[in-house]
């Protein structure tokens, strides 16, 4: 078996996908450093190419991903989709590059079926998120983590108007 490195980006990042990068950029707008602002934004435009493959988001799944591991890969949570929308929205706020927008957009459409197993990750009669897409398609279990995924990234999507009407 391949060797991973890391569990899923939220192990890998210190518990959070969108923390390290924003802390980064964050950090050198608070002290007026322009070199760590755009070393933060940087790394999180390697991470939303890195999350993005056939022209939607293809999140490393909970397992992580080792170097020689064939994408797509599957269990892919919510949570993480959420975290990159969290964190685009946010630079979005500090940066006028589309690609903030455009990240955001692709998470709330990764979560309307925009994703690898082209399943919605929600139920629009109750409003609940699933808890994982798996390659035979979503795990059918709603979850107020998931909930509160799906939730947070389509108002991130709504307030840039990025929602894929």
């Amino acid at each position: 078996m391949p060797q991973r490195h890391s569990k899923s980006l939220r192990d890998l990042l210190g518990g959070d996908s969108s923390g390290r990068f924003l802390w980064t950029a964050g950090a050198g707008v608070a002290l007026g450093d322009s070199t760590l602002r755009y070393q933060g934004l940087d790394l999180l435009g390697w991470l939303v190419d890195y999350e993005t493959a056939g022209g939607h988001l293809s999140p490393t799944p909970a397992a992580g991903r080792g170097p020689d591991d064939l994408r797509p890969a599957f269990d892919q949570q919510p949570i993480e989709v959420a975290a990159l929308a969290d964190a685009c929205a946010r630079a979005a706020a500090a940066d006028a590059n589309p690609i903030w927008p455009d990240g955001v957009g692709a998470a709330a459409a990764w979560f309307l079926g925009a994703n690898d197993a082209g399943e919605p990750m929600w139920d629009p009669d109750t409003g609940g998120g699933y808890d994982g897409l798996h390659a035979d398609g979503v795990n059918q279990n709603q979850g107020a983590e998931s909930t509160m995924a799906v939730i947070s990234t389509l108002q991130h999507a709504q307030r840039l108007s990025t929602v894929l009407q």
